[in-house]
């Protein structure tokens, strides 16, 4: 039939067992076992000095300089169709590369003193990218137009 054992009875409770009893008004309670001291806490908002310690070297301005024109410098490209600033992303691009290869040379010059080494070779290539867009850029304007007077220069007669 079944696998299981028969079931049993409780066992009444042990002799040293007494329920729980709520202790009556102005009774005093038994004393509790005092624990052993522990150790002071130390003092709230204290820093440890480890996390004090700054590591490294601060990033060279310049490469943070040379990224940042940069990337203006391919916003400034990108959104040239609908905005029409690429004389400013043109002047843009080329100070990125002069910064950024500047900011380059000091960093390895000394590097103890400045940081941001790919900062400024960050700036340096996307300088690099807005001069090449932006000569492409010049080029199909010039052949745009020189085609729009192709065709005109064609048809009439």
């Amino acid at each position: 039939m079944s696998d299981q054992p028969p079931l049993t009875p409780p066992s009444p409770p042990s002799p040293g067992f007494e329920p729980y009893q709520a202790p009556v008004y102005g009774d005093v309670a038994p004393e509790a076992p005092t624990p052993a001291p522990h150790p002071a806490p130390p003092a709230p908002y204290q820093v440890a000095p480890q996390y004090l310690i700054h590591h490294g070297v601060p990033n060279h301005p310049l490469a943070t300089t040379s990224l940042v024109l940069g990337i203006v410098g391919l916003v400034g490209l990108v959104l040239t169709p609908l905005l029409y600033i690429t004389f400013f992303a043109v002047i843009c691009s080329p100070f990125a590369i002069w910064l950024g290869a500047r900011a380059r040379r000091q960093i390895r010059a000394n590097p103890q003193v400045h940081g941001g080494e790919g900062l400024a070779t960050a700036g340096f290539i996307t300088g690099i990218i807005g001069v090449v867009l932006g000569v492409v850029a010049v080029v199909l304007v010039i052949a745009v137009v020189a085609f729009i007077i192709a065709i005109f220069s064609s048809a009439s007669p």
